[in-house]
Order: structure tokens, then C-alpha cells, then sequence
């Protein structure tokens, strides 16, 4: 849409000043400000789906780091048990 948009713009603007010989300089400006605008537009595009896939990385690795710290808290749990039974056995 923004393409589309920037290029109906970009051919009525040129066809307004290409008869015009003093415009050209102001053609040549237009031109290398669309270009830039195009680049940006690009760049945008790519960092936006990059931002994309770290997200789901990090939801990824989240997911990961939760069911680590579970298993380390069932773990920790199950060497607690441990130690007061066998303080229990030792004391009798």
C-alpha cells in the first residue's frame, strides 16, 4: 500500500516537472529521497521480522527455563525427604 501509494505520487510529481528544465535538480533530490525512503522501508520490513523470530526464541526459552527450575525444585524437594528420613533413621 505505502509502495503503491509513494510510486502514484513519485510518477504525477515527475510527469508535473519533467518539462520543466529548471526542475531538474529538484527531480534528481526527489529521486534519491524516494530511494532512501524505499531502503528504510526495507530495512523496517527485515528488522520487524527479526524482532519476530527473537520473540519466539525467547517464548522458546522461557518455556525451557520454567521446566528446568521445576525439576529443580522436585529435585531439591526429593533431597530434602531424603535428608530428614535419614535424620530420623540415624536418630533411632
Amino acid at each position: 500500500m505505502f509502495l503503491t501509494t509513494n510510486h502514484n505520487l513519485r510518477v504525477q510529481t515527475v510527469e508535473e516537472i519533467v518539462g520543466e528544465h529548471r526542475m531538474q535538480k529538484f527531480h534528481g533530490e526527489l529521486e534519491k529521497m524516494f530511494y532512501v525512503l524505499k531502503q528504510v522501508q526495507e530495512n523496517n520490513r527485515r528488522l520487524t521480522q527479526k524482532c519476530r523470530q527473537l520473540n519466539d526464541q525467547i517464548d522458546t526459552n522461557v518455556g525451557s527455563v520454567n521446566a528446568v527450575l521445576h525439576m529443580t525444585e522436585e529435585e531439591s524437594l526429593a533431597n530434602i525427604q531424603t535428608q530428614n528420613v535419614n535424620g530420623c533413621i540415624g536418630k533411632l
